[in-house]
C-alpha cells in the first residue's frame, strides 16, 4: 500500500463539531452561511473541550477543517460525500465521519493504520510507539509530531482510543458496529482516496488495520463489487485478487 504523505490536520477535530457540521449541511444552508455558523459555534469552544474564547487564527483553522471535510471537499469527493449523507444516521455517524475525514485528509487514515497495526500486537500501546512508526512512514519532522498529536487527541475524543491511567498509554475505545453493506463498501472506497494505489489486494482491504475500531461482518469480493459500482475486481490468479477504483 502506497501511503499519501500529505498531512493537513492542524487542529484537534472534536466529534460533536463533526455532527454539528453535518446538521448544518442537511439544513439547506449555503456554504457561506454554514461557515458563519461554524465561526459562531466554535468561538468559545476549544479542542480540549473547554468553553473559552478562542483566538481567531486557531478558530479559522478548525472551521476550515470542518468545511473541507463535509461542506466543500476537494474535487472528486462531492459524489462520495453525497452517498455517505444518504445513509448517515445516529448509529453509523462515527464510521461516516471517519470515512469522509480519511478521504479528505489521508493523514487521518495513516494514523489509523499505524495505531491499528500496533493494536494487533498488543492490547495497549504507547505514544512513543505510534510516533516511531509515524516517523518511519513519513519522516521525522516537527510538523508531523504536532499534527500526530492533534489526530491522537481527536481519536480519544471520538472514543476510537482511550487514555490509560499511565500518561502516554492507550487502549482501544468502544468499537463502532455496522452490518450495512453499502456503508462498508463506502468505507472500502475511502481507502482509495486516502492512499496512492490504483488497486489494492482484497486480503489487505478486508483485514485493513485502519479499521481496528470498527466491528464489521465478513464481506466477500462479490458483495463489494455489487455494493459499490465505483469498485471492480482484477483477478490474476486464485490467490491474486485486487479491488480497483473506476
Amino acid at each position: 500500500m502506497i501511503f499519501n504523505t500529505s498531512i493537513g490536520i492542524k487542529q484537534i477535530i472534536r466529534f460533536e463539531w463533526m455532527n454539528y457540521t453535518v446538521d448544518l449541511l442537511k439544513s439547506g444552508l449555503t456554504k457561506d452561511e454554514i461557515r458563519r455558523e461554524l465561526h459562531l459555534y466554535l468561538s468559545d469552544k476549544k479542542g480540549n473541550g473547554k468553553l473559552e474564547d478562542r483566538a481567531e487564527k486557531t478558530m479559522s483553522i478548525a472551521v476550515s477543517l470542518l468545511m473541507n471535510i463535509w461542506i466543500n471537499p476537494k474535487p472528486g469527493l462531492e459524489d462520495f460525500r453525497d452517498r455517505l449523507l444518504k445513509i448517515f444516521n445516529q448509529e453509523n455517524k462515527l464510521i461516516c465521519h471517519w470515512a469522509m475525514t480519511s478521504s479528505v485528509y489521508p493523514f487521518w487514515f495513516n494514523m489509523s493504520y499505524i495505531i491499528g497495526s500496533l493494536f494487533r500486537l498488543q492490547d495497549q500501546i504507547k505514544k512513543s510507539q505510534i510516533m516511531s512508526r509515524t516517523y518511519e512512514l513519513l519522516g521525522e519532522k516537527n510538523t508531523i509530531e504536532r499534527c500526530s498529536r492533534y489526530v491522537i487527541r481527536s481519536f480519544v475524543y471520538w472514543d476510537i482510543i482511550r487514555d490509560k491511567e499511565k500518561l502516554g498509554f492507550y487502549e482501544k475505545g468502544e468499537p463502532s458496529a455496522t452490518s450495512d453493506i453499502n456503508l462498508i463498501c463506502l468505507l472500502i472506497e475511502s481507502i482509495f482516496y486516502a492512499v496512492q494505489d490504483e488497486r489494492i489486494p482484497l486480503n489487505l482491504i478486508i483485514n485493513c488495520p485502519a479499521f481496528f475500531n470498527f466491528s464489521l461482518p465478513l464481506i466477500n469480493c462479490s458483495q463489494i463489487i455489487k455494493g459499490n459500482q465505483n469498485l471492480y475486481l482484477e483477478q490474476f490468479s486464485v490467490n491474486e485478487e485486487y479491488i480497483c477504483k473506476k
